[in-house]
């Protein structure tokens, strides 16, 4: 499945919800265009040890690194399982963009990082291919917050010569790229897109999420749980900037709103994520002709009628444009390794740099 004059990458996305790795081929030229997307599960005993090393955040070096080989191994067999799947040969692909698994992300402490879990050069090996990792603490270095990484692929794909856009990412943590034209851009995250409620379905509910939000759906939002979440400093935080789950995790929601019942706690978190994205959308909303949403949280339909509740502008899927809401950021990380590849420097705030370690396949 070779397509001419295009260069063909992998890319993958595992994030903050880890609900399963994304794996994607995309050709890259003058223009970038999907070939294939497929979504693989985490295997339950190692998406167990990620929520408990996400949760508790206190993982001793020797259970780090096993854990890292272990992601490591999970993200090669989903992208082997990809390539035999879609019949294609490793000598198509000239690079793997990989995510990794965040576990941690602390952009503004005094010696900042993040930290993606997932071995490189296992996945190299394995798979037989270049891999292309650790975007984000490349991104800090230049001076960014390490997320989010999208906003220029955004504007690669969805800039208009004669239309502004808002371009609105909800999966675990929900971000942003205004795209002014086919030059500028900008992006943030706005908060918690799917954390909070998956986090909850999951330790309480038992089951992965609510699913198109019909629990929610039958709940009454609680007023002060959610002024007091409102009342977050991040969100009062200005200009750019990025969260994770060591913020917004369980310990992030009111004690007295887990005393409620499931429809009306979830309702309360449902109503926390669309107020924060609805904030991010008024800010630029006078200024844009279309508001595109993509990311897993796309799925949640009562979620997408909150957010409209709070904002004028109608809320378009990426899938009008033709890119499927769960592949655009598993897309983003494969044009992200074409870049590296290619020594294209990425513009982060005013300084440009090159993104991304690359861990060449050795026989």
């Amino acid at each position: 499945m070779k397509l001419s004059l295009n260069k063909m990458y992998i890319g993958t996305m595992s994030g903050t919800s880890f609900d399963g790795i994304d794996v994607c081929a995309i050709s890259v030229g003058k223009s970038i265009k999907l070939v294939q997307f497929d979504s693989f599960k985490y295997p339950a005993k190692l998406k167990k040890e990620i929520s408990i090393a996400i949760e508790h955040q206190a993982l001793g070096l020797k259970d780090y690194l096993m854990l890292h080989q272990k992601i490591g191994m999970a993200f090669a067999g989903a992208i082997n399982n990809f390539i035999l799947k879609n019949s294609f040969t490793r000598k198509e692909f000239c690079a793997i963009g990989l995510s990794g698994q965040t576990l941690f992300h602390q952009p503004n402490s005094k010696y900042p990082f993040s930290i993606q879990a997932g071995d490189a050069g296992i996945i190299s090996k394995e798979c037989g291919i270049d891999v292309v990792s650790d975007f984000r603490n490349d991104h800090i270095k230049l001076g960014g917050e390490g997320a989010p990484l999208v906003p220029e692929f955004h504007q690669k794909i969805f800039s208009s010569s004669n239309k502004a856009r808002l371009i609105i990412n909800i999966g675990g943590i929900a971000n942003y790229s205004f795209l002014k034209n086919k030059q500028g851009f900008l992006g943030s995250d706005s908060g918690p897109g799917n954390a909070l409620m998956d986090s909850y379905c999951q330790k309480y509910l038992n089951c992965a999420f609510d699913r198109n939000g019909l629990i929610a759906r039958k709940g009454v939002i609680h007023q002060p749980s959610l002024e007091k979440m409102l009342v977050h400093p991040f969100f009062k935080k200005e200009g750019a900037k990025s969260t994770g789950k060591e913020m917004f995790n369980l310990k992030f929601i009111p004690k007295i709103l887990l005393t409620l019942s499931p429809e009306d706690i979830l309702a309360t978190l449902v109503e926390l994520t669309a107020i924060t994205i609805s904030v991010a959308i008024k800010s630029y909303e006078k200024s844009v002709d279309e508001i595109i949403i993509c990311g897993g949280g796309i799925k949640n339909t009562f979620m997408q009628e909150r957010i409209s509740r709070h904002v004028l502008t109608p809320l378009k899927s990426s899938e009008v444009f033709g890119y499927p809401p769960q592949a655009i950021e598993s897309m983003a990380f494969g044009w992200l390794a074409s870049q590296r590849m290619d020594e294209k420097k990425m513009l982060v705030k005013r300084n440009k740099g090159l993104l991304g370690k690359i861990n060449k396949f050795k026989l």
